[in-house]
């Protein structure tokens, strides 16, 4: 295999500056290209979207890991993750890429990611007009979510407001050689807006995740397992607290099962959200913010978890698996999820948790598992199992660059075949 030069497009990912910030997906691959021999190259931006924090105050580039070269491009940043200045924030970043692009060394292949809409166009029109492969790896439904936080009587006006932005997401995917993503649902949502058939080249690579080892551990967080977790049930929640995985349903279960003793609920994250929730929270002594941590801290904690919260908003899209998924599934953690779709089939049938929609199901099911701890156990054994089978970060990443691959190659040697089923 020659070595190559790719493109990795991602604004919104975390980058890997701070030692405590997980690998997610983009960062997976680059690696693993990079361990190949390929020259990687990540267009990124310089706001921390998890965080709401600037990592450069001016556009920035540097090498954080050999054979991955990161162009951080600044924008105007935002507060909420489903906002007009978010859009204003990627609409930059898509017109600097425009220009700089320009002037950067050619790609052989291109992988951008999706969202943001905008700038995943703008990858796929640079691709197509030098004749270069580009897939795009769909991670959202955008801008179908900004209709969806509308009120039913508003939800045409928007999709009326927000015409061309569909027009720029169909371009997008219709124009690029192959379609990947996390999910299957995401996978047919992404060829549907394409208004194609799947062929061989469209792929679900899970997002997957990795089991933290001989990592540091904050005292905070040590101090907290030590003197809180003892001889507990710790049902936990990792994540953004905003709209689409808003928590607010398990600190109602929270609530109704403040008598029972030894069990906690445990929220590490930060967010939009979080002034509500902790005020929602006051006085429950059952609860414990962590606030934001680091890989080490969730780890450490989900590791001395029984229950791994999947929650979102009753506006939010639930038909997807949502990263924190695969953090507790790596722990081997099993999942009290509300979510729709794939994350339920998978919880049916491999018996990984249980599914809920109602913080009154959730404290029911909570409650029964509190009472019948060896039913619990079961079901952590077989969610280790799982991940083994299925998650493992190190496994998907290698077949997502095997693909990379292969979509170059057939390109560039006109073997490329769309209908190839």
């Amino acid at each position: 295999m020659p070595k190559l030069k790719i493109w990795l497009v991602q604004p919104s990912e975390q980058l890997p500056i701070d030692p405590g910030v997980r690998r997610l997906r983009t960062r997976l691959l680059a690696e693993e290209l990079a361990s190949r021999g390929h020259e990687v190259t990540w267009w990124a931006s310089c706001f921390n979207h998890l965080r709401k924090q600037w990592y450069f105050d001016r556009d920035t580039t540097f090498e954080p890991i050999k054979g991955v070269t990161i162009h951080a491009l600044k924008g105007i940043g935002y507060s909420k993750n489903v906002s007009l200045r978010r859009v204003l924030d990627h609409r930059i970043i898509t017109n600097k890429f425009k220009k700089q692009s320009e002037i950067a060394e050619r790609p052989d292949i291109i992988v951008t990611s999706f969202p943001p809409h905008n700038l995943a166009n703008a990858a796929v029109s640079y691709a197509v007009d030098r004749h270069i492969p580009v897939a795009v790896d769909v991670r959202d439904k955008w801008p179908d979510n900004f209709v969806d936080v509308l009120p039913t009587r508003l939800k045409g006006i928007g999709r009326l407001v927000l015409k061309y932005e569909f027009y720029k997401r169909n371009q997008a995917l219709t124009r690029a050689q192959a379609i990947y993503s996390m999910t299957e649902p995401i996978l047919s949502w992404g060829l549907k807006c394409a208004n194609r058939k799947r062929t061989n080249y469209d792929r679900v690579f899970y997002l997957g995740s990795y089991r933290e080892s001989n990592t540091v551990v904050p005292e905070q967080i040590q101090r907290l397992i030590a003197e809180r977790f003892k001889g507990c049930m710790v049902v936990t929640f990792v994540g953004t607290f905003s709209t689409y995985h808003n928590p607010e349903a398990a600190i109602q279960a929270a609530k109704k099962l403040l008598s029972v003793p030894n069990l906690v609920f445990v929220f590490m994250g930060d967010g939009e959200l979080n002034l509500a929730l902790r005020q929602m929270a006051h006085d429950m002594k059952n609860v414990i913010f962590t606030g934001w941590s680091d890989s080490a801290s969730i780890a450490a904690v989900l590791q001395h978890s029984h229950l791994g919260l999947c929650t979102s908003g009753k506006t939010s899209e639930r038909n997807f698996l949502p990263n924190k998924v695969f953090s507790y599934l790596a722990e081997g953690v099993p999942l009290a999820s509300i979510f729709d779709g794939e994350l339920r089939d998978l919880i049916n049938t491999h018996k990984i948790g249980f599914n809920f929609s109602s913080a009154e199901q959730l404290a029911d099911e909570v409650h029964h598992l509190y009472q019948n701890r060896a039913q619990l156990n079961v079901m952590a054994e077989r969610t280790k199992k799982f991940f083994d089978a299925h998650c493992d970060a190190a496994t998907i990443y290698r077949t997502y660059s095997d693909w990379v691959e292969l979509l170059e190659k057939d390109f560039r040697e006109c073997t490329f075949n769309s209908t190839d089923l």
